[in-house]
């Protein structure tokens, strides 16, 4: 009796071990690299009662070796608007930052007087640029850019995500060609278009229903070229107004 409690005692520990080990293995990454933030905020008042609130936090790799990455970075369009793309000089976080809010504000200033002083539209004076973003590890050694924008000009707003593949040793970003070839992306599409049926209760392959319902109304489906790529999946990030009203977010195991 004494000899079966030691043997099943035995089984218990191994099985907690390796239920442990098991937990351990699914843990999510964690960054590995430094990290800094380059953060800039500015209130630009028109005629006393109208202003633009501007929030910027741009995350990006801590030290000299990653400079040419972080120039990079500032290219691909992770800060909206996008003013960095075809500026020859290098790159630097903290001046880049400083330049975006100081652009922003000087044209909201003169958007602002034209309006007031030809359409008197004072219910679209009212503006705001928010931005904040991190970097996440992704698939392999590689890394993931997320922005997340806000932008309101008077009564409009628009918010969305905005994710970026990139080698951090190099500063390349990573597209969808990149990640998957033509055949993968066939492949992606058909599950896609499965994954949303499902979501709405519909048969696998019924691409009428999913247009009934909202979703990819006049085009046809396509993997988005935003998306994060992971060791085991792939999420795909559909922006508000591209396939539907509101953002949609698709995950896909591999």
């Amino acid at each position: 009796m004494v000899k079966k409690f030691y043997i099943a005692f035995a089984i218990l520990i191994a099985s907690l071990s390796f239920a442990g080990c098991a937990k351990k293995q699914v843990a999510p990454k964690q960054m590995t690299l430094p990290v800094a933030h380059a953060v800039a905020d500015s209130v630009v008042r028109f005629r006393s009662d109208k202003v633009c609130h501007i929030h910027v936090d741009f995350t990006y790799l801590k030290g000299s070796r990653y400079a040419a990455v972080n120039d990079s970075l500032l290219r691909m369009g992770t800060l909206q608007p996008n003013y960095f793309a075809i500026r020859y000089e290098k790159l630097e976080p903290i001046s880049a930052v400083r330049y975006l809010v100081e652009r922003y504000a000087k044209e909201y200033s003169e958007i602002a007087q034209w309006l007031h002083d030809r359409e008197r539209a004072r219910s679209q004076l009212n503006w705001e640029l928010s931005i904040d973003t991190k970097i996440m590890p992704g698939k392999g050694k590689n890394l993931v850019y997320l922005s997340h924008i806000l932008i309101k000009t008077g009564e409009t707003t628009s918010e969305y995500s905005l994710a970026h593949n990139f080698d951090p040793d190099t500063g390349r970003e990573i597209r969808l060609d990149d990640a998957f070839d033509k055949e993968e992306q066939a492949e992606l599409t058909t599950e896609i278009i499965r994954q949303l049926a499902d979501r709405l209760g519909l048969d696998e392959d019924d691409t009428k229903g999913i247009r009934k319902a909202g979703y990819f109304v006049g085009i046809d489906a396509y993997p988005s070229e935003n998306f994060i790529l992971h060791d085991d999946s792939v999420t795909f990030i559909y922006t508000p107004g591209e396939i539907n009203p509101k953002e949609v977010r698709l995950t896909l195991k591999k």
